[in-house]
């Protein structure tokens, strides 16, 4: 992720200012943001096609754990069995 957003300020910096004078003003903005986009799209097919192993989601008083191996998933909840939290679902 933050090889992504280095890359997407970097090409903000250096390769924006020679665009900008080919895109009309009124499209500025939506032609630097569409550009921010292709530049983000990487991260966001390796996260769609290579999710992480493990979700994490927290609420206000409880957090969700996600596996996305449901043998990872029975290990975690049999280490943490004696926990009054852990529930399988």
């Amino acid at each position: 992720m933050l090889f992504t957003l280095v890359f997407a300020a970097l090409f903000m910096a250096f390769l924006w200012p020679h665009l900008d004078d080919f895109v009309a003003r009124s499209l500025r903005k939506w032609v630097a943001m569409g550009l921010i986009l292709v530049c983000l799209a990487p991260y966001f097919f390796w996260e769609t096609f290579y999710p992480p192993a493990i979700d994490i989601t927290a609420y206000k008083d409880s957090v969700d754990y996600e596996f996305r191996d449901a043998d990872f998933a029975y290990e975690f909840a049999s280490l943490n069995g004696d926990a009054e939290w852990v529930r399988i679902s």
